[in-house]
C-alpha cells in the first residue's frame, strides 16, 4: 500500500475517534472535517464517501494491529512462547490504542464495512498467521478447527483488554500472564 498522505492520515484519526464516539450514523461528513482541521471538499477528494472513508479507517486499523504482531514468531521458541508473544502483542495493541481497537470490536461486523475489505483484510492476516497454523499442526493442542482457536484467542484478548480497563490499578505483568494461561488451558491438551 502506498504512504498516505498527512492530510488523509488527519482525516482518518480524526474520523476514528468520532466514530467510536458516535458510530457511523452519529458522526457527519463536515464533523469530521472540522475535526480534522481540513475542508469537507479535501475530505472527499481522499474519499468519495463516508463508506470508503470507513472502509479505508478499518483496514488502517487493522494493518496498525497486524503491524505489532509481525515479528513475534521466532522459530527457535516454543509454540506456547510464540503463541504467548503474539497474544501479548494484541492485548498491548488494545491497551495502547484503546480507540483503534474499540472501533476494530464496533464495525467488524458491520455492513458497512464490504466484503472486499474483509478480504484484503484476512489476506494480510493470513501471511503473518502462516507461521502460527504451522506451529498448530505440530503441537499436541485440542483438536478443533483453526478459525475456532483464533476466534478463542481474540475473545481471550478483548476479555482482558476490557478487564484492564476496568481496573486499570490490577494492570500489570503477573494478571496479564495470569489470563495467558486461562487461554493456554484452553486450547492444550
Amino acid at each position: 500500500m502506498e504512504p498516505m498522505k498527512e492530510k488523509e492520515l488527519q482525516i482518518l484519526n480524526a474520523s476514528l475517534d468520532l466514530f467510536v464516539e458516535r458510530g457511523f450514523h452519529g458522526t457527519s461528513t463536515s464533523e469530521i472535517a472540522k475535526s480534522a482541521g481540513v475542508a469537507t471538499g479535501t475530505l472527499f477528494h481522499y474519499f468519495k464517501t463516508k463508506e470508503e472513508l470507513i472502509n479505508r479507517l478499518y483496514l488502517y486499523s487493522k494493518e496498525c494491529m497486524l503491524q505489532e504482531i509481525n515479528d513475534d514468531y521466532h522459530s527457535e521458541n516454543s509454540f506456547k512462547d510464540n503463541i504467548n508473544a503474539l497474544w501479548t502483542a494484541l492485548v498491548d495493541f488494545g491497551i495502547n490504542n484503546s480507540a483503534m481497537f474499540q472501533f476494530i470490536l464496533s464495525f467488524h461486523c458491520s455492513p458497512y464495512i464490504t466484503s472486499l475489505t474483509k478480504k484484503e483484510v484476512e489476506t494480510r492476516s493470513e501471511r503473518i498467521m502462516e507461521a502460527y497454523i504451522l506451529g498448530l499442526e505440530k503441537q499436541k493442542i485440542k483438536d478443533v478447527p483453526y478459525d475456532l482457536i483464533v476466534d478463542y484467542l481474540w475473545g481471550s484478548v478483548v476479555t482482558t483488554v476490557n478487564y484492564f480497563e476496568k481496573h486499570p490499578q490490577k494492570m500489570n505483568p503477573q494478571i496479564r500472564d495470569l489470563a495467558f494461561d486461562l487461554f493456554w488451558d484452553g486450547i492444550s491438551r
